[in-house]
């Protein structure tokens, strides 16, 4: 199939409603093609409005009957191209160009370099070699205080964003946060006393490779609950004790968290990981854990835009909205008043702690979950209440944005270091 570099000449029918048809839609604009887009189509509406990114939006034989010259781009997840494709065979078409999830990051990583580094030569930028879908930043001089950044959603950038992204990367965000600039060029063995990191899990996790994982490293099986298969004695379940198992729908990988919470073995720290999310942990940082001369570690912040509120409650990357937003803050005002002024103003800007991974002291991170599930157990049992319906994964999302308020308003009272995570390929 062609490059969807290429100039694109003909109407356009772009076969999908969602993250990845909205991020083509976006990224033929901004190369002036998005005229050629004559709408959007999907299998069935399934009672979708009939307009997306402004353009019509209808099922896929009345679209092919209205633009019979159209070509069709597939632009949704890899999982259901095969099923797309049987489809169009059938209606007697091929699509000319398929656009996967990993395309598309590819497609919006490079646009995003170029604008990047041509609008702020004094950054440097490239692809994250730990996870395909990331970039990271930094100033030229200080190259080892990297931010992450995900293009998928935020490429093209405006010259406001682009502003502010150039602030907090030349700012003294490190400094501010009482991190570890430099550790200690010396490694301890790191062993069953000092770490233990959940790894949250589940039946329906892809297939990745785990072969050589530390053994401070433990599987913890999500949504065990709900789970009718035999059980391993080599893994834990978070269905034990007292938990939140049933509802892993709505949690996620938190839990896990809980039951991390719950109960957490008598080492000296606790992390939680995911199936696919490991944290890279060099060996100067495993010295400094074995040694206790660090308090937390958490994933390199991420630079979100055109705000940390308004990526996770109105753009189509999570399924948690401005009454979720409203309602964890409503809450945090119940518990602390100025906190809950502190997490409004942070979360306009735009940096937070992606994934829910965090290592940390034992007593710090047991207080970190007291917080956040008393925050997110109460949202549950609100909407409970009110007979208010939400979508799976939402208190997941929610768990991201007060795991960012716990870390910040304690930031400089902890010895912080920022570390990568790698994204495992699937076999």
């Amino acid at each position: 199939m062609e490059n969807p570099e290429n100039q694109l000449k003909h109407e356009l029918i772009l076969y999908g409603r969602g993250l990845i048809a909205e991020a083509y839609f976006r990224y033929l604009s901004r190369k002036e093609q998005a005229g050629e887009v004559m709408c959007f189509a999907v299998t069935t509406m399934n009672g979708q409005g009939d307009t997306y990114c402004g353009r019509p939006c209808l099922e896929i034989e009345p679209a092919l009957a209205k633009f019979p010259q159209a070509e069709v781009h597939l632009a949704l997840q890899e999982k259901y191209h095969g099923e797309v494709v049987s489809l169009l065979e059938k209606l007697g078409r091929r699509p000319e160009r398929v656009i996967g999830l990993h395309c598309m990051t590819e497609l919006l990583g490079e646009q995003g370099i170029r604008e990047i580094s041509t609008a702020c030569s004094e950054l440097t930028v490239r692809r994250n070699p730990h996870d395909y879908s990331m970039l990271e930043i930094a100033a030229s001089e200080h190259p080892e205080e990297k931010f992450t950044f995900y293009p998928m959603t935020q490429v093209p950038l405006s010259p406001e964003d682009m502003a502010k992204m150039r602030s907090y990367v030349q700012g003294n965000f490190f400094e501010g946060w009482g991190g570890i600039k430099d550790l200690a060029k010396s490694a301890s063995r790191l062993d069953e006393n000092v770490l233990y990191i959940a790894m949250a899990s589940s039946a329906k996790d892809a297939l990745v490779s785990h072969e050589g994982l530390p053994d401070y490293v433990h599987t913890v099986l999500g949504g065990a609950a709900a789970y009718e298969g035999q059980r391993s004695g080599e893994l834990a379940y978070d269905d034990e004790g007292r938990n939140i198992s049933l509802y892993n729908n709505l949690y996620s990988e938190l839990t896990v968290a809980y039951w991390l919470w719950q109960k957490a073995p008598q080492t000296k720290y606790l992390g939680l990981c995911h199936y696919r999310r490991h944290f890279v942990l060099p060996a100067e940082v495993q010295g400094a854990i074995a040694k206790g001369e660090i308090d937390v570690l958490l994933t390199r912040p991420r630079l979100t835009f055109p705000s940390v509120r308004e990526y996770f409650a109105n753009l189509p990357v999570t399924t948690m909205d401005e009454l979720d937003y409203e309602t964890m803050l409503r809450l945090i005002e119940s518990e602390d008043s100025e906190l809950a002024k502190f997490s409004r103003d942070f979360l306009e800007g735009q940096i937070h702690f992606p994934n829910n991974m965090v290592i940390a002291r034992r007593e710090i991170y047991l207080d970190y979950c007291s917080f956040m599930f008393k925050i997110l157990q109460g949202m549950q049992e609100y909407y409970a209440g009110e007979g208010v319906l939400r979508p799976d994964r939402y208190l997941g999302y929610v768990g991201e944005l007060l795991t960012t308020v716990y870390f910040a308003c304690h930031r400089g009272k902890y010895r912080t270091a920022y570390i990568d995570y790698k994204l495992l390929k699937e076999i």
